[in-house]
């Protein structure tokens, strides 16, 4: 659409966001780390370790020689149906008397704080009429939303590898070092921990 068309555009509803992002995992397992040819070796503080099939590493400037390296690690997020729409800040809740404790009248002034740069006054009746993003999600009660967030994390080693005798002399594919620690993030219904929220964030600008 060019600018005219777009300009023309009106009344339209709001729209609902979903992610989902599975990195050596499989949504239909909950969040299981992939197995069998190419997948994750099962942990075993050993030949695990050196498995290259599931690892992530990053390599930091001015340390070309060595890497930082996850090993047989595997993560997920499934993000459910956040809700986008134009609203205006007094849409937020506690836009009454109470509102006008949340706001900073300098931070709508010029440097000097002499000069309010909305075009109308920098008063809570003003702000409340400027126009915003709001990001939201209905609030549950008693877990009634438990899940509007899965994440898993898992990784069985962390390790610095050097490049030096490393296969190929490149370092994340190396496993000297073997690993100083590991973790899991996860809950007792599977490799996901489910997490509950709600409310509403507001990005606006002038």
């Amino acid at each position: 659409m060019n600018d005219n068309e777009m300009g023309d555009v009106t009344g339209q509803k709001g729209i609902l966001l979903s992610l989902q992002y599975y990195y050596n995992s499989n949504p239909d397992l909950n969040g299981a780390a992939n197995t069998g040819t190419g997948g994750c070796s099962t942990p075993n503080g050993g030949t695990s370790l050196a498995e290259t099939n599931c690892r992530f590493a990053m390599q930091i400037t001015n340390r070309e020689s060595e890497w930082l390296v996850f090993k047989n690690g595997y993560a997920s997020i499934d993000l459910d149906r956040i809700a986008l729409d134009a609203s205006v800040l007094g849409g937020a809740r506690g836009a009454d008397a109470a509102y006008a404790g949340w706001f900073d009248e300098s931070k709508f002034q010029d440097i000097d704080g002499s000069t309010c740069l909305l075009e109308g006054s920098c008063d809570t009746a003003t702000i409340a009429e400027m126009a915003g993003l709001r990001l939201s999600y209905p609030e549950g009660v008693n877990g009634e939303n438990f899940g509007n967030v899965k994440f898993g994390l898992f990784f069985e080693g962390l390790a610095v590898e050097p490049n030096a005798g490393a296969p190929g002399g490149i370092g994340w594919s190396g496993n000297q070092n073997g690993s100083f620690m590991g973790l899991n993030i996860a809950d007792n219904n599977g490799q996901q921990a489910n997490i509950a929220f709600g409310g509403d964030f507001y990005l606006y600008g002038f």
